[in-house]
């Protein structure tokens, strides 16, 4: 049974993924700041895997938005944890110059949901 909330690819992304969005852009390079010019276009770009919450980002347009300098792949990093326990790792994509994609990567078992700061610590590790 899929646990996940309906979703259309293009619509706004919610409160949630807006937070964690903000915390794996939040370093102080020049990249980092590209990354969140780039977040005001964003918009939900479905999911990327079936049996998880992890998702794409798309843009309605990104006429607006300028390249971030980035060679593909993970762009930043943030730890989860709870109690004192690291349980595992988000991580923000980018790919051709534009945020791509929110990865969660448990260390044991995946609960099928995005950790949000309700519920757990998340903490910027940095830049990849």
């Amino acid at each position: 049974m899929d646990h996940r909330p309906p979703r259309t690819p293009g619509e706004e992304l919610r409160p949630a993924e807006l937070e964690l969005l903000a915390l794996l852009c939040s370093g102080t390079d020049a990249e980092s700041a590209l990354a969140r010019q780039q977040l005001e276009f964003a918009r939900w770009g479905g999911y990327e895997f079936e049996d998880c919450e992890c998702f794409l980002i798309s843009f309605i347009s990104k006429r607006d938005c300028r390249s971030i300098r980035h060679g593909g792949g993970p762009f930043s990093t943030v730890d989860v944890g709870k109690g004192g326990e690291h349980l595992g790792q988000l991580t923000l994509w980018v790919v051709d110059g534009y945020l791509h994609s929110v990865d969660y990567m448990p260390f044991e078992d995946d609960p099928g949901h995005l950790p949000t700061s309700e519920n757990y610590t998340l903490e910027f590790v940095g830049r990849n």
